[in-house]
């Protein structure tokens, strides 16, 4: 299998079957799974993916988060439709997804899933 530049950062408060199928899928495709620690929330994107000049914050805030983000790093639009159509094949639901951008990389973990959570809330209304 050729080595993937694909990354995902992958934060699940509840770690259930759901996240057993999800890992599955990225392990047959080839991606980079980082898991994100709780405490962990407080660093930069880029720190989590272990960018350079993207240095770990000491003892950051770490609020607590109560849903599954999926964070995908590398993903050709391709690649990307290939994941969602086997999430969704396999039922994982996880309706916290970003990808990786310039502006976000700087973005502490918890911030970006703010700005998740607000996004599904206005357009659940």
């Amino acid at each position: 299998m050729p080595v993937s530049r694909e990354n995902v950062l992958y934060f699940d408060p509840n770690s259930g079957e759901q996240a057993a199928v999800l890992k599955s899928i990225l392990v047959r495709m080839g991606v980079r799974i980082r898991n994100v620690a709780p405490e962990a929330a407080g660093q930069t994107i880029g720190c989590l993916l272990g960018r350079k000049g993207f240095d770990a914050r000491e003892a950051p805030e770490t609020p607590a988060l109560a849903e599954p983000v999926l964070v995908l790093d590398g993903f050709t639009d391709k690649r990307l439709e290939i994941l969602l159509r086997e999430m969704k094949k396999n039922g994982v639901s996880i309706p916290y997804k970003a990808v990786v951008t310039e502006t976000n990389l700087g973005w502490l973990f918890h911030q970006l899933y703010d700005e998740l959570a607000a996004e599904h809330e206005a357009m659940s209304k």
